[in-house]
């Protein structure tokens, strides 16, 4: 009895820290490997950090390779993941589920202040054209709660630019029950099981 007491309280506690606002400032800047920082404000000022982007990523280890095994193979295999996302981006009502998400969020968020240019593009007019059907709506959205953000696709190039700096306000308990909803839903599941490239 003691036990579940204990266990109820701190997840009572856990709950209670996780509906104080967060306050976020951000910059962020160019194309990946992005550059900027990030401070993060939370119990009413107590809670304080930065964190700088770095500007260039580490080199990460060689994938290794079996002995007598075709390096080539495993660039092939490489080239294989971005088919397996567009193939998840397929899934029947994913699009609708992300657009909910993404519309959830927008308007979970308090906006102090907020420019965001986003340049997207997948490198094939189609599949830049199904990510815009989704991206268009938020773009909308964001503008109509007074931010400045714009997001423009590149049907021609596979690119990620990003020039953004704000000031913002979010509940991490709305954040993650939004956030659980989305990754417990049919369509997500789906989704994830093309990006593995299950069939079943």
């Amino acid at each position: 009895m003691g036990v579940a007491i204990a266990v109820a309280g701190l997840l009572g506690l856990v709950l209670v820290l996780l509906a104080v606002p967060l306050n976020v400032d951000f910059r962020v800047d160019g194309i990946q490997p992005f550059r900027g920082q990030v401070g993060v404000r939370w119990l009413f000022g107590l809670v304080r950090t930065r964190l700088p982007f770095p500007a260039a990523s580490r080199p990460g280890p060689k994938e290794p390779v079996e002995p007598g095994g075709d390096p080539r193979r495993a660039r092939s295999g490489r080239r294989s993941r971005p088919r397996n996302v567009l193939a998840a981006l397929r899934e029947a009502g994913l699009r609708g589920r992300v657009q909910r998400l993404a519309s959830d969020l927008v308007r979970a968020v308090h906006f102090h202040r907020l420019r965001l240019l986003v340049r997207l593009g997948l490198g094939d007019p189609a599949d830049t054209g199904r990510l815009w059907a989704v991206m268009g709506p938020v773009n909308a959205i964001a503008q109509s709660r007074g931010a400045d953000v714009r997001i423009e696709p590149d049907f021609l190039e596979p690119v990620l630019e990003i020039q953004a700096d704000g000031r913002v306000a979010i509940v991490p308990l709305r954040i993650l029950l939004l956030a659980m909803g989305f990754v417990l839903s049919p369509p997500t599941i789906r989704a994830w099981r093309a990006l593995r490239g299950d069939r079943a």
